[in-house]
């Protein structure tokens, strides 16, 4: 007999930003809410949080539509993309700025910032729609 497999998706219903929380949700059967509280606390106790959310929204696939099978747009992948690349690119500056100015640098003023350009990002994109 073919067994299921269960896979993640990020979903599309339950989401507040890319849909992460609401995956986990349903993979494991729990209440989005305790999902999201996790990654808060994860987040404010160090980047763990921050960057386990990051890398599950670039690996994960959005849920198929029901009934029709997913067509992987190539705006949502490029504009994936460009946001991982444009944190890269951040993280890389600082670095680089780090070694050759030889200054002790605040991670966590590094990732309040970037905090705060994903969520004006987040609104530009909102606003758009």
């Amino acid at each position: 007999m073919a067994e299921t497999v269960k896979k993640f998706y990020r979903s599309r219903d339950e989401r507040i930003i890319f849909g992460v929380c609401g995956g986990l949700s349903e993979y494991f059967n729990v209440d989005v809410s305790i999902i999201r509280v996790i990654f808060i606390l994860l987040a404010l106790t160090g980047t763990i949080g921050f960057w386990l959310y990051l890398f599950l929204t670039i690996i994960a696939p959005l849920k198929p539509v029901a009934g029709k099978e997913e067509i992987i747009s190539k705006n949502k992948n490029k504009q994936s993309r460009e946001l991982f690349g444009l944190l890269l690119l951040c993280l890389g500056v600082v670095i680089i700025l780090q070694k050759l100015l030889n200054f002790w640098f605040d991670w966590s003023l590094f990732m309040s910032v970037i905090i705060v350009f994903l969520g004006v990002y987040l609104l530009v994109k909102n606003n758009k729609k």
